[in-house]
């Protein structure tokens, strides 16, 4: 028995020493996860506010949108990085989206065997079409890229699923969340896991209540790596669910939802 402890901490820590978290990095994808918020003629031409002001760079933004469904996003080239940038946009209203939010689960793929939340994968599928047009398009403009994908709220579990259609076609892929829903079950978390070629990070601000939903005990599970916000640092959680982390909290907060890395969705656009 002590054997098999000290094998998992020493696998921990190899893990753990594996992971680097790149806060700049963070920091931008932040950014234009909130400037997604924007109105489609201020996101095509760049035109939004502060987050233009700091990251002037950003070339060729594109909106894909779904009026019907309500989602929407972007993609462009980050010339910083050398990456093609797709960007994931949260709900428009997080309040009624809060509210009206169910947990039933779905089949993912006969391949890992596991479920994800209906609703999330609904509203990829409803841009998934113009968004995997829109990335033939850009690979073709810009072959050496690497992929980053980024999101908020709704708009992170978007881009978690879409990192999963990417990291089955074999590609690599950074991708950086905040406020991320629980996607999917245990079994989506081992299968997400498995894919070598995806560095991942889910930043939670604080108390932000969205990272608690899906509940567990309705069988969802998140996927790695937290990176939790408090008080005045930051914490590298542990893999899985850390109950050290924002597992602990036991009051959540809408507030804490509404700003990651010092940026807001009442971005000035």
């Amino acid at each position: 028995m002590r054997s098999s402890v000290l094998i998992l901490v020493v696998l921990a820590a190899t893990v753990n020493s594996a992971f680097v978290y790149n806060e700049a990095l963070a920091t931008e994808e932040a950014a234009l996860s909130f400037a997604a918020y924007c109105p489609d003629t201020a996101i095509n031409t760049w035109k939004v506010g502060y987050v233009t002001t700091n990251y002037p760079n950003i070339e060729k933004p594109l909106v894909f949108e779904n009026n019907v469904a309500g989602t929407k996003g972007y993609i462009a080239y980050n010339p910083t990085y050398n990456a093609i940038t797709v960007v994931f946009r949260g709900s428009s209203n997080i309040q009624n989206w809060l509210d009206n939010i169910q947990f039933d689960k779905v089949n993912y793929n006969t391949a890992c065997k596991c479920q994800v939340h209906s609703g999330f994968l609904d509203a990829f599928n409803s841009i998934k079409p113009q968004v995997d047009s829109l990335f033939t398009k850009y690979r073709g403009l810009y072959p050496k890229a690497i992929i980053h994908v980024t999101g908020h709220s709704l708009g992170a579990a978007m881009a978690t699923l879409y990192t999963t259609e990417l990291a089955i076609a074999g590609y690599t892929v950074q991708l950086s969340t905040f406020g991320l829903p629980r996607v999917g079950d245990t079994a989506y978390y081992n299968y997400f896991s498995s894919f070598t070629k995806v560095t991942h990070f889910r930043v939670v601000h604080d108390k932000d209540v969205v990272p608690h939903v899906p509940p567990e005990n309705f069988g969802f599970n998140h996927v790695d790596r937290e990176i939790w916000y408090h008080k005045s640092s930051y914490t590298v959680c542990q893999l899985d669910e850390d109950p050290n982390c924002s597992d602990s909290v036991l009051v959540p907060s809408i507030e804490d939802h509404m700003s990651y890395m010092g940026w807001s969705s009442t971005v000035d656009c």
